[in-house]
């Protein structure tokens, strides 16, 4: 078996020739050392990076609302005359209890009177109790367009995201 050692002694004439050229631009008697006197010093260390804010805080700001209407009109119409009905039946009760005598009958005009302001103050009370309720639901303020008109929007750091809800 029969090695061809040429490509060896080629290589090592390639190394040898380009040494002496790679050296050119040192000064004469110059001998590399690497001890720490014959080094330059080190470039001084750059500065420290600015101190700046670690959190960052997102502005929450309300978009601005598109036109509204009153939920249900009707309801909260009803439900202010019903609350205005109790309460002058509660103001009425109030007054008819206040002329009433003092002492207590059962056959005499008084025990009527008292029977009716009790119903008074029972059904004014019970139609302001209802009135109310019905004209807050009625009067509350929603969009004049519908809900899946109108897309939410997502935004944050890293992305952001448009949502449509049918």
């Amino acid at each position: 078996m029969r090695r061809n050692l040429l490509p060896l002694p080629l290589a090592f004439a390639l190394v040898s020739l380009a040494s002496p050229a790679a050296r050119a631009d040192e000064p004469p008697g110059w001998v590399p050392s690497d001890t720490a006197e014959d080094l330059p010093p080190p470039p001084p260390a750059p500065p420290p990076p600015r101190p700046g804010p670690t959190t960052y805080t997102v502005e929450q700001r309300e978009l601005p609302e598109g036109p509204t209407k009153m939920a249900s009109p009707a309801a909260f119409y009803v439900g202010t005359i019903l609350a205005g009905v109790g309460l002058l039946g509660i103001v009425t009760g109030l007054v008819i209890r206040a002329d009433l005598p003092e002492t207590e009958c059962t056959n005499c005009p008084a025990a009527e009177k008292r029977s009716a302001s009790l119903g008074l103050l029972i059904g004014g009370g019970l139609g302001m109790l209802i009135g109310i309720p019905i004209a807050a639901v009625g009067g509350r303020k929603v969009p004049d367009e519908p809900s899946w008109a109108r897309p939410k929007v997502f935004i944050s750091p890293r992305g952001g995201a448009l949502q449509w809800t049918f």
